[in-house]
């Protein structure tokens, strides 16, 4: 179980500890576009990615995709939630194929009453969870189409960037769709957008990332 200890709320078990959430764990692996669960279903795992991508989306009122966030190896979701039995909050889809190692909510839950300090590191990944959002909120308010994009760009490269000698790559397999749902817009308006981007030489995509060639650009748009 070396892999759960990289998580925060795993942080100081001592190994009696661990050989407790080894009994309750188990592992799945997940296709492209295999839904690991729906919105509104009930809840019943807590979910550790071991690598791949998944992407966590909602549904608005007229059926657009909103995507929330973009999940890899070494994140944990849903990230709160742990205390009460509501629902999935979102839709979580592999992006590639993903293997997840798996905790059921009850047993997990279990674990919380027998250890209090992991109680407090969930509790904290929720409040951070939750500054997280009312950034993201507060950004999609007052800003404009680019700003917003920038502003999710600058976000998937502080969480998923690599940094190289005259830039930084995003290694991730996002569709201009997939931005246009996390800024908010239409398809075609991210595509002039990237464009007008990449005329000015600060970044060049493909299907596989984005390579970001003036970070203090993307500094400065926060």
């Amino acid at each position: 179980m070396e892999f759960l200890k990289q998580f925060m709320i795993f942080s100081g078990l001592n190994d009696e500890e661990f050989k407790q959430i080894e009994q309750i764990a188990a592992k799945r692996t997940y296709q492209p576009r295999m839904f690991v669960f729906m919105e509104g279903e009930e809840r019943e795992a807590v979910f550790f990615i071991k690598s791949g991508l998944v992407k966590a989306f909602k549904i608005d009122e007229d059926g657009n995709e909103q995507v929330i966030s973009i999940l890899q190896n070494g994140d944990m979701f849903p990230h709160v939630g742990f205390f009460d039995l509501s629902p999935y909050p979102a839709t979580a889809e592999a992006v590639q194929e993903t293997e997840l190692i798996v905790i059921r909510i009850a047993d997990f839950n279990e674990l919380l009453m027998k250890f209090p300090e992991m109680t407090i590191k969930v509790m904290q990944i929720m409040g951070k969870k939750i500054l997280d959002l009312q950034e993201r909120i507060q950004g999609f308010i007052s800003k404009d189409v680019q700003h917003r994009l920038t502003h999710v760009l600058m976000k998937l490269a502080a969480e998923h960037g690599i940094p190289q000698e005259k830039g930084v790559y995003i290694s991730l397999p996002i569709t201009n769709q997939d931005f246009a749902n996390m800024v908010g817009t239409s398809r075609e308006t991210i595509n002039r957008t990237l464009n007008e981007l990449k005329k000015k030489n600060l970044l060049t995509a493909d299907r596989s990332g984005i390579f970001i060639h003036d970070t203090d650009w993307l500094n400065g748009c926060n």
